[in-house]
């Protein structure tokens, strides 16, 4: 009773794919194309690199599985469902962008080994390369997010069993995207910091009462300055810091751990630690940059 019951679920999950497989890639709607020829290859690129790193992620993702979902059958079929729905999911839609990345670079080879043709020029009669190459773009945007979809099921699955699976990509990528922010306030210091360093310039070549505490404030500062740089070299190098330390680019740890009769948090990465003690530090330096600057 327990495989019909999986292969059922497998079953109405594939006919859910195919229904959206039809209705997004079968339907071919005139999707808005690219407007040039270096858009494209820009496109083209970023597809290349979206499918050489997830074919990286799914294949250490495979590994990892390969150990996790048997043990499931016998502690929880519910769960052991769920991870193989969705490693069916991404593995499906990672197939569907490469296929999709295949057709894409054929008609462009088309397009190059015909004299005269530029992106507006008809393919058939009807359909020009440009709204080909969009409808194209336009799929693969589904399947990336369908991709996208089978690993929050694969969180989902995991975080039953008070575990968490990591994507060190997408890790590192929320990492980033903070300090892009954060790097917005710090650049919003940069009037004040040019103003104090007028005022140092001064001080260096007059001899008043002010001197000694705007060189010590200088002092401060460029310790700051320095603080700040070795964060965000570390966010910079994150992935393959976290890389290093795993030795994978997927991984799974505990949400919860049994310490001393009591129940606590998962033990974290080291760099997941490091990371956040430097956005605690970020945002207190920030703080005591702009509180020192508004003393001048």
């Amino acid at each position: 009773m327990i495989q019909p019951l999986a292969r059922i679920i497998r079953v109405f999950a594939a006919a859910g794919t195919l229904f959206l497989f039809f209705n997004c890639f079968g339907r071919r709607a005139k999707a808005e194309g690219p407007p040039d020829i270096h858009t494209v290859a820009a496109n083209r690129l970023s597809v290349e690199q979206w499918n050489e790193n997830n074919r990286k992620d799914f294949m250490d993702l495979g590994i990892l599985m390969k150990g996790e979902i048997p043990g499931y059958l016998f502690t929880n079929l519910k769960i052991h469902d769920i991870l193989i729905e969705n490693m069916e999911i991404m593995e499906e839609n990672l197939d569907n962008v490469e296929r999709l990345q295949q057709d894409m670079n054929s008609i462009m080879e088309s397009l190059q080994e015909s004299d005269g043709d530029s992106l507006q020029s008809l393919m058939d009669g009807e359909t020009s390369y440009e709204q080909e190459i969009g409808s194209i773009l336009s799929d693969i945007r589904v399947a990336q997010a369908e991709y996208e979809k089978g690993k929050k099921g694969l969180r989902q699955g995991l975080k039953m069993d008070r575990r968490r699976i990591i994507f060190i990509r997408d890790q590192t990528h929320s990492w980033k995207k903070e300090f892009h922010h954060l790097r917005y306030e710090r650049a919003g210091l940069q009037q004040a910091v040019e103003r104090f360093n007028g005022s140092l310039n001064e001080a260096i070549f007059t001899d008043n009462h002010s001197k000694k505490e705007i060189l010590e404030l200088s002092s401060k500062l460029e310790k700051y300055r320095n603080e700040l740089g070795q964060i965000e070299l570390f966010i910079a190098e994150s992935e393959r810091i976290a890389w290093e330390e795993t030795g994978t680019w997927v991984c799974i740890r505990p949400m919860l751990t049994f310490q001393e009769g009591e129940l606590r948090r998962g033990v974290p990465l080291v760099c997941e630690q490091k990371y956040e003690q430097g956005l605690r530090d970020y945002k207190r330096i920030l703080r005591d940059m702009s509180i020192e600057l508004d003393s001048i």
